[in-house]
């Protein structure tokens, strides 16, 4: 199987395989997209507090991403180099051991929270009248997200092998499972934030189960991987976990900056970062399918096909982002008005999702160049991409737009955030890729 997939990937059109591969990673994105997004419009029809409960939770629930997708991305490209080269047991050592890595962190990370309910709402920022709604929300949040993490992790594999079929089906399923149920449990039976749990860990669930009947190729004996394994697994995967780690404390310094300006603002702001995720994972749905093809080809030693790869996603990427990006900037009050948010909020949103319309290609390019490196196994250039929208440039304007410009300020964040990350971007990945006449070696890190 992995083999053939090599070969596959080494020839023909490699615009049509990273579509063939895209298209599940862009269903199974979507889905889970969709997901979290009917959580806040459920949550945000049970009044502001709840509005706010899911803004609050969503640093968490980017924390539990950020280890699967650390692990997940980092085996999978570990997986695709080393299937491009030839080899056949370190794809089953990087899976065995990144599904172990990702239960034993998620679980502990869960009982933990669970235990000490009252610091962790602190620490992400829940206002003086939050906490009541965001505790319940969030403890079946922290029942939840070991299976979403584990599904994250289960999907790179999967992807990696290509056979990205099989958890496309999968996210789509449960998600489907878990908008009928938030229908019948939250707004039929009237169990509220209850029924919105109740519903969020049968959506999970079910993915994960449907995922793990995808039997990705990996045996318990492999778990005695040696050291080099973890290490390799990690240097590919550290530019997601610095990435998602810096994703969560921005996002704790967001609810902290929005929470000093009203509990509106803290609502607003969480309805317009839930719809701008769908955009951010339609575009990482699209990347997944150009990270195979990256590290297959990258292995093979044909980077030609990969700069062929990575050029056809950018156009595509920028330009869909770009009239994306035109046709939101006017429809972004009628747009959060669906989530039946008390009007204050509706309106600070709709600031917020105009001024990130306008840069919504920037966003999406950052993501493709730090997809480009991660795979090529570019650490440090990786590593700079990957921290620069969510930490070293957004933190330090959180701190200081907001003093200096008030609600205005902390509007324009994310979005200035956004162009100083694509223009830095710009320049760390010049040069990577050969031109046509010219053969270039990937970089070690």
């Amino acid at each position: 199987m992995a083999q053939g997939h090599a070969e596959a990937l080494l020839h023909g059109d490699v615009r049509a395989h990273i579509v063939r591969l895209s298209l599940p990673s862009l269903a199974a994105m979507l889905a889970s997209g969709l997901g979290t997004l009917l959580d806040a419009l459920m949550l945000s029809r049970l009044g502001s507090e709840a509005t706010a409960a899911a803004a609050v939770g969503f640093p968490l629930l980017t924390l539990y991403q950020t280890i699967g997708f650390t692990l997940g991305m980092g085996a999978g490209a570990l997986m695709s180099q080393a299937i491009g080269r030839g080899e056949e047991e370190l794809p089953g050592r990087a899976a065995a051991l990144s599904l172990l890595l990702a239960l034993l962190l998620s679980v502990t990370l869960s009982v933990l929270s669970l235990l000490l309910p009252g610091p962790l709402l602190q620490l992400l920022g829940a206002g003086e009248q939050t906490p009541a709604q965001a505790l319940r929300y969030i403890r079946f949040l922290l029942l939840s997200a070991p299976l979403l993490c584990l599904s994250l992790v289960l999907s790179s594999l999967l992807r990696a092998q290509g056979r990205a079929g099989a958890y496309g089906a999968a996210f789509a399923a449960g998600a489907a499972l878990g908008a009928a149920l938030e229908a019948l449990l939250a707004l039929r039976m009237q169990l509220g934030l209850t029924g919105i749990g109740i519903a969020m860990i049968a959506r999970e669930a079910l993915t994960l189960l449907l995922l793990a009947t995808g039997a990705v190729r990996c045996r318990l004996r492999l778990l005695y991987s040696s050291p080099g394994v973890l290490v390799q697994m990690l240097r590919y995967g550290l530019p997601t976990l610095l990435r998602q780690g810096l994703m969560s404390v921005s996002g704790v310094l967001l609810n902290r900056a929005a929470v000093s300006f009203g509990e509106a603002a803290l609502g607003g702001m969480g309805l317009a970062v839930r719809a701008l995720s769908l955009v951010s994972s339609a575009v990482i749905g699209f990347g997944q399918g150009f990270q195979p093809v990256c590290g297959v080809c990258a292995g093979a030693g044909r980077m030609d096909r990969v700069r062929e790869g990575f050029f056809f996603c950018l156009r595509a990427v920028v330009l869909s982002l770009l009239l994306l990006g035109a046709l939101l900037f006017p429809f972004a009050g009628p747009l959060l008005a669906r989530f039946g948010a008390p009007q204050e909020a509706v309106a600070f949103g709709a600031r917020v999702l105009r001024a990130q319309s306008v840069v919504l290609f920037a966003q999406g390019a950052v993501v493709l160049f730090n997809m480009l490196t991660q795979s090529l196994g570019l650490t440090v250039r990786a590593a700079l991409v990957a921290t620069s929208r969510q930490g070293f440039v957004l933190i330090p304007l959180l701190l200081l737009l907001p003093r200096l410009a008030g609600e205005t300020g902390l509007v324009l964040c994310q979005s200035v955030s956004d162009v100083l990350s694509f223009l830095l971007a710009l320049a760390l990945t010049r040069g990577i890729l050969p031109r046509p006449q010219r053969t270039g070696d990937a970089e070690t890190g």
